[in-house]
């Protein structure tokens, strides 16, 4: 009970700065800080695993992939290749609010850290002919860049699902894929029901051209799924190969293409990322992770409120993607089974983790995506826990009807 209250104190207080509209990187310092000193973490433990955290191999690559989305998605800003690419997609699709939609889906294809940040500029292009707030395009560009990862194969929470539950991943795929469609119904729903249907633009009709402008307006992202999927170059390589790339092709003066590169470079976000990391890295050395997941016993309900607990506070405390099945998921061993685990069990645990790092507000994708937008987190979270709410609500019934009824 003491862990759980906490626990519950590091939430509180993390949501209560956020509201008071405090820098993000320092509510996540403050926060590292009250968890050190709430599961005593000594102050020499706690600068060091912050210090090892800030010049970790991971860290220093997590902001290189972080600046180098941030450079493309400048670049083809800058170079109008966002606005060439709606234009063709209002010829392409009968109604334009679908491209609120596909670019954000199309992207979220590719397992990338912050990878909301490449459909924010587009989103935010689209968005232009109903004016929408900051909130919404926030919403959109974060939920459909996210509708794959309960069943795509290629992310590394579904990699490390079935590798800890020794199970085939094609299995896992199939078992969860229903949850994909779920979340793209409920996205598109929600997308038709706010956003009013305005005529499509006078043009050309479908075409060609169009389809080649689409793919031509948007290749360093094209480019960069190439070399990763069919190449199998590291991600910031990847990257790192893309932006070189525009470099040599782009056609801007020496002052626009610095002017992007500085734009890029935005200290903001990259101190931000550094806290996020520090953040997860005093979860870990203090204990406080560990100690939520051994709360509740492996019999009976306090079973099925493990299932739900563990992954899902990790998954909202850390907002990392990969942690809550690395973490949770090896504890949840005794209860899911291995090599032919309960799937209802996976897939609910699964479920509830991904509904907390959704939730996050360490989640880089949500609050890079709301920082670009200038959008508050409040507002945004407004939107998003009804959706939320469904796909966990569907998950819970799945349980019940399987499992309990």
């Amino acid at each position: 009970m003491i862990v759980i209250l906490k626990i519950a104190a590091v939430i509180l207080a993390l949501l209560f700065l956020i509201r008071k509209k405090w820098d993000l990187g320092l509510v996540l310092f403050l926060d590292s800080v009250l968890i050190a000193l709430l599961f005593g973490l000594d102050a020499r433990t706690f600068a060091v695993s912050a210090g090892e955290a800030l010049v970790s191999k991971e860290t220093l690559g997590l902001i290189g992939v972080v600046v180098l989305v941030l450079y493309l998605g400048n670049f083809l800003q800058a170079g109008g290749n966002f606005k060439r690419m709606v234009d063709a997609l209002k010829n392409l699709v009968r109604d334009p609010r679908w491209i609120l939609a596909i670019p954000s889906a199309f992207i979220g294809l590719l397992p990338m850290t912050a990878g909301a940040m490449m459909g924010a500029p587009i989103v935010d292009e689209a968005a232009r002919r109903w004016k929408l707030t900051p909130a919404w395009k926030t919403f959109f560009n974060y939920w459909f860049r996210h509708v794959w990862e309960y069943s795509w194969p290629l992310y590394v929470n579904l990699i490390l699902t079935a590798a800890i539950f020794r199970v085939p991943m094609l299995r896992v795929c199939l078992a969860q894929f229903p949850f994909t469609l779920l979340a793209i119904g409920i996205g598109l729903f929600i997308l038709f029901r706010y956003v009013p249907r305005v005529p499509s633009e006078a043009g050309t009709g479908r075409s060609l051209k169009d389809i080649v402008r689409v793919f031509g307006s948007i290749w360093p992202i094209f480019l960069t799924i190439l070399l990763i999927f069919v190449f199998r170059l590291d991600m910031l390589l990847a990257l790192a190969a893309a932006a070189v790339l525009t470099q040599v092709f782009a056609r801007m003066d020496l002052a626009a293409r610095w002017a992007v590169v500085r734009q890029s470079l935005a200290p903001k976000i990259i101190v931000l990322t550094a806290m996020v990391m520090i953040f997860k890295r005093i979860l870990e050395a203090s204990g406080a992770l560990e100690a939520v997941v051994r709360v509740f016993p492996p019999q009976g309900v306090g079973a099925f409120v493990l299932l739900f607990a563990a992954p899902f506070l990790i998954g909202l405390l850390t907002g990392v993607n990969q942690a809550f099945p690395a973490i949770a998921f090896p504890l949840l061993l005794p209860i899911v089974g291995q090599g032919k685990p309960d799937m209802v069990l996976v897939l609910f645990a699964y479920v509830s983790g991904f509904c907390g790092i959704l939730l996050s507000p360490a989640h880089l994708c949500l609050v890079l995506t709301a920082d670009y937008f200038k959008a508050e987190l409040r507002a945004v979270y407004r939107i998003l826990l009804v959706p939320v709410a469904v796909i966990f609500g569907a998950a819970l019934l799945t349980l019940l009807v399987f499992k309990v009824l």
